[in-house]
């Protein structure tokens, strides 16, 4: 065990089947194994040296002649194979891989995803703006790429926009069809995550004996589940209740986004329970918060002032960044949101609020088909709008479209 080279980020394998005392509840009352087998931990090791195999192969080529092999691997994407100038290998079987769907495919499952986003409106942007980005904050080892690309000096809105593009292109309506934003915008990620990681591991000031691979598997795993199993979670916290088949669908739909993201098949969840046991062994991957965490955590609470309001636009700054500051609270509790440098709220009562009305509407709306259209048609006209607020910080947005 001791000639196992392991990351600094990452707990012993002793330390890990120690388990702490919510673990030992989850692995009894689900059906997952939380206390970590030495092969688990040797898989969860081994993906921290892991990038994304077929992308930096790519990379590898592109590289030899940057200028030109990236206008070609962008013809490729967002144009086709056929408009390329003469026949090229390394393109050809790149996108071989990623056009050919994977057998477990259910493109019925992907539309119920589509749908089921649809209706949740802003509350989809709460769930992953005010928990499920600010608990990936805690962990230190997801903020390292951002420091060492300067995009920790970014504005918060402009970060957040281009989330929130790719999360509305991948969310439209057919959007994974071969041309279609939501397909090109995933590879192009990919494609920059790819380029990130060419570009730290010929760095000096990426540590390999602390962080391992930068992006690699587990935390692509991990920020994938952020946005299916931990949204999930959230939901129902601001009352919001999937059905079993609106849950599996979500799943579904963002096992095949992590695929197309280059996540392997391994790290991919077809249960919640994956998701909690995945999340849960994030605690022994990271080490604690740090000045980074503080950092992005303090400008995404501020990143409300970024904002363009059109009516009363100072007063609307000033309520939404006291309202995520509320929804911050809710989810993480006072003592995380002092670790990450902000101020706990004398009363947080948005998300009680929220609650509320969230219960009213969405178990009516099960019963009404009428107030479920319209959940999903206002629905999406808020998350688009969304992007909206955030046109300053996001005009120089990198094009992630021809």
């Amino acid at each position: 065990m001791s000639n196992i080279k392991t990351p600094k980020r990452m707990a012993s394998f002793e330390r890990m089947i120690e388990s702490d005392f919510l673990s030992k509840i989850l692995n009894r009352f689900t059906d997952q194994n939380f206390v970590p087998t030495y092969k688990d931990y040797l898989e969860l090791n081994q993906s921290m040296y892991t990038g994304d195999e077929a992308m930096d192969q790519l990379m590898v080529w592109v590289m030899t002649n940057p200028r030109i092999h990236r206008q070609y691997f962008e013809t490729a994407l967002y144009q086709g194979l056929e408009h390329l100038p003469h026949t090229i290998p390394e393109l050809e079987n790149f996108f071989k891989l990623v056009e050919t769907p994977p057998e477990w495919l259910d493109p019925q499952q992907i539309q119920t995803a589509i749908q089921f986003s649809h209706r949740l409106g802003a509350n989809s942007t709460f769930v992953l703006r005010d928990l499920a980005l600010m608990t990936g904050y805690q962990y230190p080892g997801f903020n390292q790429p951002l420091i060492l690309t300067g995009a920790l000096k970014q504005y918060a809105g402009k970060r957040l926009a281009e989330t929130h593009k790719w999360w509305l292109d991948i969310t439209k309506e057919h959007g994974f069809d071969r041309f279609n934003d939501g397909f090109t915008s995933t590879i192009f990620v990919r494609f920059i995550h790819a380029l990130v990681r060419y570009q730290l591991k010929k760095s000096n000031d990426w540590d390999w004996d602390i962080w391992g691979m930068p992006i690699n598997q587990y935390d692509q795993a991990m920020t994938n589940i952020a946005f299916s199993g931990v949204l999930l979670l959230g939901l129902r916290g601001i009352g919001i209740f999937p059905n079993k088949t609106e849950v599996n669908a979500m799943l579904h739909f963002w096992k095949y986004a992590g695929w197309l993201m280059g996540v392997e098949e391994k790290w991919l969840i077809e249960k919640e329970s994956e998701g909690w046991k995945l999340l849960q062994w994030m605690n022994y991957a990271h080490p604690t918060t740090d000045e980074s965490s503080r950092a992005l955590a303090i400008s995404l609470s501020k990143e409300p002032f970024e904002r363009e309001y059109k009516y009363f636009n100072t007063l609307q700054q000033k309520k939404a960044y006291q309202n995520h500051l509320h929804m911050t609270q809710f989810f993480l509790g006072r003592k995380k949101m002092r670790n990450l440098g902000l101020k706990p709220r004398t009363l947080a009562w948005y998300p009680l609020y929220l609650m509320a009305k969230n219960s009213v509407i969405y178990t009516s709306a099960k019963g009404f088909k009428p107030l479920d259209r319209y959940l999903q048609k206002r629905g999406r006209a808020q998350q688009e709008f969304a992007l909206e607020l955030y046109k300053n910080a996001g005009k120089q947005l990198a094009s992630m479209h021809r």
